[in-house]
């Protein structure tokens, strides 16, 4: 029994360092692996951080790239835009040339035939001059002129030979002079014909040169609509969200011109009552004036007293007199109502602008490009590339200023799109410039031809563009037929 106890106890006295231990290698794994957690957590998040970075990075690079890319492909835009300008007018220059060219090689056709029908002309006269020459040195001395009259049968015949001998002399004079006459003909056609061929030399050179120009430009376009082709979706959206942005501001445009021309149009009726009113008072007036010298008239008619045939006499001198004056008023209330209505300071503004279409400088200060023309028209090389514009686009340098291209008032003075507009009043034409970063007038005031309005701002692309348009009230015009 004792034994067994023993047993027992000796069981259990081992058993407890092997739990024991068991235990404590338990805890330890638990620990490790809870560390081995924590590490892998603190790498995870570290590893994301990083991924981050990394993705942050990418996106930046990207979003600068297309960036660059939308800067390159307005570039480019812009360059093909002012190429083509340009060819067109280098092939308008050329054809010019080519067809001066032709009208002086006709010029010196014509001259060379001319200066051969003179030379003959000027060969035969100097040949009859020097006939005529040695004729008169042979029979120079007055004995033999003398002896030539005298030797006559008769009278008569000595009148006739003295007469023909002064007639003769007076001939040869005249003949010398034709000579001279024909020879500086000759001379002067001479001229003209080395002028002329002088000047189809200059410009079959310049022409050379033009179409040199031509084909760098036309190599340069090709280069650039070739990568606009390349990059065909990102120039139609650009395009597609600059024409939403011109819709919008051209419905402002339109808003504000609707406004203006609404309250221009309820100042003109305000001014036309106030003005019918006055005519009607000094109609009144005559009215009234008639009718007292009527009433006079037939009183006169009817005095049979002195004292009231006096009196009758005083209230028609006095009714003649009113009459008078309210016919003076009429008359002149009528002569101001003809001169306001055909030459109204509007009127006037209207008519000078008119008159100077084609005239109107550039409304921007330096150096320039249009990148922008009016109307609806195709990019040339660009397929299915629209343009659309309700004015005219103008690139400027660094500094530029838009300015008035004619007298005018500032109609209004706005923002739109973190860019100032300002728009100028001529009579009933209406000049627009958009995209100015700061500005010098306000509404009301009046400006000057050539005045500054503010200073052109630049664009997300780095641009300085002047949006220009010219409206007559309502209708829309082509500032290229306007401005030289």
């Amino acid at each position: 029994m004792n034994r067994k106890y023993i047993l027992l106890l000796l069981t259990l006295v081992l058993c407890l360092p092997i739990s024991a231990q068991t235990k404590k290698t338990t805890t330890a794994k638990k620990q490790s692996t809870s560390k081995t957690i924590s590490k892998n957590a603190v790498k995870s998040k570290a590893q994301l951080q990083k991924e981050k970075a990394a993705l942050e990075k990418q996106r930046k690079a990207a979003a600068q790239k297309a960036a660059a890319l939308n800067k390159h492909i307005k570039s480019n835009l812009d360059s093909v835009l002012i190429l083509d300008n340009k060819i067109g007018k280098q092939k308008v220059a050329i054809d010019s040339l080519n067809t001066e060219v032709k009208v002086l090689n006709d010029t010196i056709d014509s001259l060379s035939g001319e200066l051969g029908r003179l030379q003959k002309e000027l060969d035969i006269k100097k040949k009859r001059f020097a006939k005529a020459v040695v004729y008169m040195r042979r029979n120079r001395s007055a004995q033999e002129k003398l002896m030539f009259v005298f030797s006559a049968d008769n009278f008569s015949q000595i009148v006739r030979r003295y007469r023909y001998m002064k007639e003769y002399s007076t001939f040869q004079r005249a003949q010398g002079e034709l000579l001279k006459e024909k020879q500086m003909e000759v001379t002067n056609t001479q001229n003209n014909l080395l002028n002329a061929k002088t000047r189809v030399e200059n410009n079959l050179v310049n022409l050379r040169e033009r179409k040199h120009s031509l084909e760098v430009m036309k190599s340069s376009c090709e280069e650039q609509v070739s990568f606009l082709n390349k990059n065909l979706s990102v120039v139609q959206k650009q395009i597609q969200d600059y024409q939403k942005k011109e819709q919008s501001l051209n419905a402002e445009i339109e808003r504000i011109i609707q406004i203006e021309l609404e309250a221009a149009r309820k100042a003109e009726a305000e001014r036309n009552r106030k003005a019918e009113e006055a005519a009607r008072e000094k109609a009144r007036k005559l009215a009234e004036a008639k009718a007292a010298k009527a009433e006079a008239e037939a009183a006169k008619k009817t005095a049979k007293t002195a004292k009231e045939k006096a009196a009758a006499k005083a209230a028609l001198e006095k009714a003649n007199a009113d009459l008078k004056e309210a016919e003076a008023e009429d008359k002149l209330e009528r002569k101001k109502m003809e001169e306001w209505k055909s030459s109204s300071a509007d009127v006037k503004l209207s008519g000078n602008f008119a008159n100077n279409q084609g005239k109107l400088p550039m409304p921007i200060t330096g150096s320039y490009s249009v990148v922008g023309h009016y109307g609806t028209y195709n990019v040339a090389g660009l397929k299915n590339v629209t343009l659309e514009n309700k004015g005219i686009d103008i690139k400027g340098q660094e500094g530029c200023s838009a300015r008035a291209v004619f007298d005018g008032e500032v109609s209004s003075v706005f923002q739109y799109g973190g860019r100032y507009v300002v728009m100028l009043r001529h009579g009933s034409y209406i000049s627009i410039y958009s995209g100015l970063s700061s500005v010098a007038v306000s509404k009301g005031q009046k400006v000057k031809t050539r005045e500054s309005l503010g200073t052109i701002g630049k664009d997300t692309d780095g641009r300085y563009v002047l949006q220009f348009q010219l409206r007559k009230e309502r209708t829309r015009l082509n500032p290229e037929q306007w401005v030289r």
